[in-house]
């Protein structure tokens, strides 16, 4: 299914819509979703998910950093309805919110029933909201519903939420607010050798800057790529052990001396083992990551 821009997409037929950043995907954008979907079903409208390609906020504050690059987001949400809308917060983001409710949801997509979140917002400063949506709707005939928060263990599942437990290395706490492992992609460059000097070689990953790094240290991973599965520890940190050393993230996989160079992994994050640390000796370093590789199997085997 093409992925199409605002500018690229007027609706021929009504529509059922939500809309939002989605990052992450997590289980609350799901519910919406997934009654968005529900709902054209049952009153024969067209599908769609009005989205934003990043956060409102990073072009008006302080940037979020991503819980998916923006490509794999899309990719995840496409099959989810019959229309996706990529948009640039900076397209919409001048709109008052009369206007943007006018304009966009009811003239060019043709909206007949909007589904949203309890803290939707959007228009101009932020000031278009659920009431305005109950109001305007007689207007331009179309129905507004809220989803409730989704809770996880008396937590209530939100964007932000993950970013707290990744950045505080609490992998479990994030799946079960995602629904899914916690995932990094990167591409395999070209590192300097220590790690194969070391007996452990590693594929050292470059990371898209706009995503979050979960907090430093040592992880059980599962990597994906082409149709391959490897286990593997996944290391993030400053490498202070050796002094002429820069930050790097690199993984070791188990099992495989396949050429990576090049390749775009997909690592999904299984748990946080320890915090990164510096070493007195190569040595010291060398028992740490065969603990560290027992420890990752013993994660495995559970």
């Amino acid at each position: 299914m093409p992925i199409y821009t605002l500018a690229d997409f007027r609706a021929e037929r009504e529509t059922a819509l939500t809309l939002g950043t989605f990052d992450g995907l997590h289980l609350g954008h799901r519910a919406l979703l997934e009654r968005t979907v529900q709902r054209a079903r049952e009153q024969r409208l067209q599908s769609v998910a009005f989205v934003f390609r990043r956060p409102p906020q990073n072009y008006v504050g302080a940037a979020k950093s991503l819980i998916l690059p923006i490509e794999k987001k899309l990719r995840a949400l496409e099959n989810s309805v019959e229309v996706l809308l990529a948009v640039e917060f900076p397209e919409v983001g001048w709109m008052e919110a009369e206007a943007f409710v006018q304009k966009i949801l009811a003239e060019q997509l043709r909206a007949r029933t909007i589904v949203i979140g309890p803290d939707a917002r959007f228009g101009k400063g932020r000031r278009g909201n659920a009431e305005l949506l109950f109001r305007l709707g007689p207007q331009y005939d179309f129905v507004t519903e809220v989803i409730p928060r989704v809770t996880v263990q008396d937590e209530t599942v939100s964007s932000t939420a993950i970013r707290e437990h990744l950045m505080a290395g609490r992998v479990e706490s994030a799946q079960a607010l995602l629904g899914y492992l916690p995932k990094l992609f990167g591409r395999v460059v070209r590192g300097d050798g220590r790690g194969r000097k070391l007996g452990y070689p590693t594929a050292n990953l470059q990371i898209d800057q706009e995503v979050l790094l979960p907090a430093a240290g040592v992880y059980a991973v599962r990597v994906f790529w082409r149709n391959f599965q490897r286990d593997g520890v996944l290391y993030i940190g400053s490498r202070a052990t050796f002094a002429d050393a820069s930050p790097s993230i690199e993984v070791h996989l188990f099992d495989t001396e396949e050429d990576l160079y090049g390749v775009e992994l997909e690592v999904a994050l299984l748990k946080h083992l320890r915090e990164d640390q510096r070493f007195d000796s190569l040595e010291t370093l060398r028992v740490q990551i065969e603990t560290d590789i027992r420890a990752v199997r013993s994660v495995l085997r559970a």
